[in-house]
């Protein structure tokens, strides 16, 4: 899995955690430890290892997630796709469970078992009934500490990565939006694919897979996060036992390159074997640290999310230049890209573009309308309550801003989102939409 966000995968990223405050608990002799208000506890254990706690007695079931610190931003050419093939590997045997031994375990308490990985971070969950935390925290910790990244299991996987890749290639639109990727960066990490390149996967040998394992699976890079029928005290014992022992040198993440500025407008057409043209126009866009990530989610929300979404009004059904048009904006640790795609007749790409360019204009001049705003700000809440409203939800959201952020970034999320005003939306497309510098990528019909 690729990419997965919080609230709404692979289209935008925001997040609501409720207040977080400091109370009074107890401290725990191994552990450096606080409580928000909304219940959740955050310990970060001697060695290191960041453990977050979430009590919902209210169904019998526990997510467990272990994040890491390492995505295809900490990759070079040489290792492009390291992060994701390791991901793969990591549940494919150890000292004590041999390969498929894991999934059939938990597939035997009735559990689910899968991972992700993206440009910042790697994550691994599990989702039980609760009576079985024990046996998946175990479990889960064995893969973490103790994966053997055995070589014939490594081939295996290797050729699903490679038909990954394949499947990514022949999907028009996860192809725009890496040929508008690479064109868009060129010096930052995050123009490589997430999944590499076939070049790099076919030659990756073990080692590399060994070198991020034993650089970047330490206890400082790491945080285990626990949602469900569980108690707290004992959750975070329990953790704390299953990973007794595990050490490593603290990571050094170097600051990647500065990307520069965009000049001009950057533009890739390509040819493939489709019947209609698909477009992706990127500008760059804020960090999650940055103070307009806020109203720019708003902004997404009012251009490309629904029935009623600016874009889709004015392009698709008033001036029918595009059959289908979007909108995403990922949260990330460093600037990523605000992109709008559409799929529109080979005969209309260059007028859908035009119509794009144009309402983006409209925006950066006249603001949205109030209707608009309150419309965005209500989906953006409501959709973060349906994405967390699940014990994997609610753990997904927390292990998240807790590897990108911090949990306190996500305290205030909700209240700014509700803060933000028209001018506000204005003033973040007059800052990210300038119709003289941006990228584009086109895939079109061969010989069209």
């Amino acid at each position: 899995m690729l990419e997965s966000r919080p609230v709404r995968a692979a289209v935008l990223m925001a997040g609501m955690l409720g207040a977080l405050v400091t109370a009074g608990l107890s401290p725990l002799p191994t552990a450096a430890q606080g409580r928000p208000s909304g219940g959740a506890v955050r310990a970060v254990l001697d060695n290191g290892l960041t453990v977050i706690v979430q009590e919902r007695r209210a169904v019998d079931v526990v997510a467990l997630h272990t994040w890491v610190r390492v995505g295809s931003k900490d990759e070079d050419d040489e290792a492009n796709g390291a992060a994701h093939f390791l991901e793969h590997m990591l549940f494919k045997g150890t000292a004590k469970r041999r390969a498929g031994e894991m999934d059939r375990e938990v597939e035997g308490v009735g559990g689910v078992l899968n991972a992700g990985t993206s440009l910042d971070w790697t994550y691994y969950h599990v989702v039980a009934p609760s009576r079985y935390f024990d046996q998946m925290l175990e479990l889960q910790s064995d893969a973490m500490m103790r994966s053997t990244l055995d070589p014939s299991e490594l081939e295996r996987e290797r050729r699903v990565a490679l038909e990954e890749i394949s499947r990514r290639d022949n999907f028009p639109t996860t192809r725009a939006l890496e040929l508008l990727r690479g064109l868009a960066f060129t010096v930052h990490p995050y123009r490589r694919s997430v999944l590499g390149t076939r070049a790099s996967i076919e030659r990756m040998p073990r080692e590399t897979l060994l070198r991020f394992y034993r650089t970047y699976y330490v206890p400082d890079n790491m945080t285990v996060v626990v949602v469900g029928n569980v108690r707290t005290a004992q959750a975070l014992a329990g953790v704390r036992r299953a990973y007794a022992g595990f050490s490593g040198a603290p990571v050094l993440r170097l600051p990647p390159p500065v990307e520069p500025p965009i000049e001009g407008v950057r533009r890739l057409v390509a040819e493939q074997d489709v019947r209609v043209a698909y477009l992706a126009v990127g500008f760059p866009g804020p960090t999650v640290r940055d103070r307009d990530v806020h109203a720019t989610d708003v902004l997404a929300y009012a251009l490309g999310r629904g029935l009623g979404a600016r874009l889709r009004q004015q392009v698709v059904e008033r001036a029918r230049l595009a059959q289908s048009i979007g909108v995403s904006f990922l949260t990330t640790e460093d600037p990523y890209l605000f992109v709008i795609s559409a799929v529109t007749e080979p005969a209309h790409a260059e007028r859908a573009e035009a119509a794009i360019l144009t309402e983006l204009a409209a925006v950066a001049d006249q603001r949205i309308t109030e209707v608009e705003l309150v419309r965005a700000r209500n989906l953006l809440e409501g959709e973060h309550i349906y994405g967390t409203h699940t014990t994997r939800g609610q753990a997904y959201t927390l292990g998240f801003y807790a590897t990108i952020a911090d949990l306190e970034f996500a305290s205030a999320y909700l209240a700014r989102v509700r803060q933000v005003t028209g001018d506000d939306v204005r003033r973040v497309a007059r800052r990210l939409f300038d119709p003289r510098r941006y990228a584009v990528a086109v895939i079109r019909p061969t010989g069209r």
